[in-house]
């Protein structure tokens, strides 16, 4: 049977063109939900193109600001947007390149700061980053939730494209060597508090290399978002020195720490990251796995700071890794601090009235609940229709 292929007037509808795609379904991108970490040059270009097709929601996350730059490598852009935060400013230029797409500006550290329930409510992820920590924290993500990504990255006049789908193919983590785990290691110090003054190496890179690289990754998501087939686990070279485009294809890597998907994940639509308290949600996992049941996070939590010298004690409750090496020093006597710290919640805690929020996980996060050897996974649900609502 032929599908029929309906024409609008070009005068009424600016997307009358994409009608004459034989494959493009405009009520599947308007209803699509796409997720861009990283505003910079790729991000612009991105973002741009996805607001000109009509994508119906696009959620922006980056944690910089605009410099000037910036501004001879990203479109979204005017001098007047200096200082101003990159999700902000991009997100005002979406409005005014097409009025029919929703947007949301996220402001944060992807890294730590985003709920990994997020991942698993859009329809596409598109990674425009330029460290190789982030692509990293993006890549387990994705494949904890089991959600494909589009990566991108340029320099110079060269371009990468790459697709990564959990359980078929590669993944990033299995493309680094053991350089690039040095090179990510180098942002923390030996308790692995977060460096502050790690240089960050800047790479040069064109309007033009930027314009290529995000116009083939916009591609790719647009494809996952129709459900159409892409090549995940190989890479698209672009050499613009050499007008050469071809493809590699990685090969997997044996226990590769990314491949760890978490199941079964519980939805409860109930329960917010600033309305929990951990009391509730331990209640909840007794109930389904037992009394015996705990709650586990995905990383340390720092309880609180010491000082051997003084006695003072600081309540921090902060996951370690968006600590700081300064933290570690205390404000009143100088001397460095011991980290109390924990993982798991089993019910002796004296501070199971503070919020989720109030522990450092983000709305729509995800917390592991355990018995022996059975597991469940708790989304907080209940956060989705405030922290995915799109303006």
């Amino acid at each position: 049977m032929t599908e029929t292929i309906v024409i609008t007037d070009p005068d009424s509808d600016r997307y009358h063109t994409f009608g004459y795609i034989s494959w493009w379904q405009q009520e599947v991108v308007r209803n699509a939900t796409v997720l861009v970490i990283g505003a910079g040059a790729l991000g612009n270009e991105v973002i741009k193109n996805l607001a000109l097709m009509g994508i119906g929601n696009i959620l922006i996350a980056d944690f910089d600001t605009i410099e000037d730059s910036n501004l001879s490598r990203s479109i979204l852009f005017r001098t007047s947007d200096r200082g101003r935060r990159k999700v902000d400013a991009a997100a005002a230029a979406v409005k005014k390149i097409n009025p029919d797409v929703k947007v949301k500006a996220w402001h944060g550290d992807i890294n730590f700061e985003m709920g990994l329930g997020v991942f698993r409510h859009v329809d596409a992820i598109v990674g425009c980053l330029d460290n190789r920590e982030a692509r990293l924290s993006i890549n387990r993500f994705s494949w904890a939730v089991n959600r494909p990504w589009v990566d991108g990255a340029i320099q110079e006049l060269m371009g990468i494209v790459r697709v990564f789908r959990p359980g078929d193919g590669a993944c990033y983590e299995c493309t680094l060597t053991d350089q690039d785990y040095q090179i990510i290691n180098l942002r923390y110090s030996c308790p692995l508090l977060a460096r502050q003054d790690i240089l960050q190496g800047k790479v040069p890179t064109t309007p033009t290399s930027a314009s290529i690289v995000a116009a083939f990754q916009t591609q790719e998501a647009l494809k996952l978002i129709h459900g159409m087939e892409v090549q995940p686990g190989k890479a698209l070279m672009i050499n613009g020195l050499t007008n050469d485009i071809y493809t590699t294809e990685y090969p997997v890597k044996e226990f590769c720490m990314s491949h760890s998907t978490l199941d079964p994940i519980v939805e409860l639509p109930e329960a917010s990251a600033d309305k929990t308290t951990l009391a509730e949600l331990l209640a909840v996992a007794r109930e389904r796995l037992g009394p015996e049941a705990v709650l586990e996070f995905d990383s340390e939590l720092v309880v609180s700071m010491v000082c051997g010298s003084c006695g003072n004690v600081e309540p921090m409750f902060q996951r370690m890794a968006r600590l700081y090496e300064e933290a570690a020093v205390c404000p009143h006597c100088g001397t460095k601090r011991e980290m109390q710290m924990t993982h798991r919640i089993d019910g002796t805690e004296d501070f199971l009235d503070r919020t989720l929020a109030q522990v450092d996980v983000p709305p729509l996060g995800i917390i592991r609940a355990r018995n022996g050897s059975e597991r469940l996974y708790f989304e907080l649900t209940g956060d989705e229709a405030t922290f995915l609502q799109f303006a």
